[in-house]
């Protein structure tokens, strides 16, 4: 009986890595399609939100919403940072969602009434 020599194809280890020759193009190759799947505008700046955002921060810094002031809610060196706060804030600003959807949204979420102090003053900053 002959030995045919294994195909290169099937050079891979039997736990399926892939050689580390191999990695670095693999994960090239890859790049694209994983940037595609995010939002066109998640890579680029607006101004306008950030402008926003730091209106928030200097007006209604001290608000409370429940338990929690919005400068912890919105800081993301505090240990109460919330990224759904911040993103729910954003497509508030952005028009997304209305003042029900965002007043719904917050105050189910951090356990307040409605027309908390934090809330209020967050809905009142956005302009009409």
């Amino acid at each position: 009986m002959s030995r045919h020599p294994q195909p290169r194809l099937q050079s891979l280890s039997r736990s399926g890595a892939l050689p580390s020759r191999l990695r670095p193009w693999v994960a090239a190759a890859l790049l694209p399609i994983a940037l595609a799947g995010c939002a066109p505008d998640a890579w680029k700046p607006n101004p306008g939100f950030s402008a926003f955002l730091n209106q928030v921060e200097r007006v209604c810094g001290t608000s409370r919403i429940g338990e929690l002031t919005v400068s912890q809610l919105m800081n993301p060196g505090s240990s109460q940072y919330s990224a759904y706060f911040v993103d729910l804030t954003s497509r508030f600003d952005l028009g997304r969602i209305s003042v029900d959807e965002y007043v719904l949204g917050i105050s189910s979420t951090f356990n307040t009434v409605r027309d908390s102090a934090g809330i209020r003053c967050i809905v009142n900053q956005k302009a009409p």
